[in-house]
């Protein structure tokens, strides 16, 4: 990949019609740039949650950019699920095929920032926990 500086605008994150978008928005920020690593802003509505999921084989890093949120795993099969609440400021690592979900239980967006170890990145979308992939995303 090219070793050149790469500039993404605040405004190009923005939710274009967010109310239309559904309950959680996701914007590439850094993705395909480099091999190692790709960035995504996800904006999680009020009163609303992501789909439970994994990344594959990717590490994820989430850093709190607004809002209060919770993220919610579940490290093993048939093991209890475990709430994180995050403010502005946290992060929290999630290990590569962990399921896990964000959650948003307050009147104000929640926006997150995913870091995952790939050049762009990679996710299953599953039905519940422990349950089957219904969409894979990479």
């Amino acid at each position: 990949m090219p070793a050149s500086a790469n500039i993404t605008r605040a405004k190009q994150l923005e939710p274009t019609h967010p109310t239309v978008e559904g309950p959680v928005i996701e914007r590439p920020a850094v993705v395909g740039k480099c091999d190692n690593m790709c960035v995504t802003v996800v904006t999680t509505r009020p009163h609303s949650k992501s789909t439970v999921r994994h990344n594959s084989e990717q590490d994820t890093i989430i850093y709190a950019v607004s809002g209060n949120g919770v993220l919610i795993v579940n490290e093993a099969v048939n093991s209890e699920l475990k709430h994180h609440d995050l403010a502005p400021g946290d992060f929290a690592f999630v290990p590569a095929w962990v399921e896990h979900q964000v959650k948003n239980d307050t009147d104000e967006d929640v926006q997150w920032l995913m870091i995952q170890n790939g050049s762009t990145p990679i996710r299953a979308d599953l039905t519940e926990w422990g349950g089957d992939v219904i969409q894979s995303k990479n």
